[in-house]
């Protein structure tokens, strides 16, 4: 998933916890309980992937040619 896309996920999430809150279908507890660990859940991730762009070593078998 792109860093982009992490943040509008995360953006989301605490938009509809927002939103829950102020209707009142969260309590102040639980709202927070939602919020506090959702960067580590959206953002972290992200941050400890492996790069794609590093060089990759492929150790390539070779068979003899002139013993077939």
């Amino acid at each position: 998933m792109t860093t982009w896309t992490r943040w509008v996920l995360w953006m989301v999430w605490l938009a509809a916890v927002g939103w829950l809150w102020f209707a009142g279908s969260l309590g102040t507890g639980a709202a927070l309980a939602a919020v506090l660990p959702s960067p580590l859940l959206f953002l972290l991730p992200g941050a400890v992937r492996r790069r794609r762009s590093g060089l990759q070593y492929v150790e390539m078998g070779k068979e003899p040619v002139g013993l077939l």
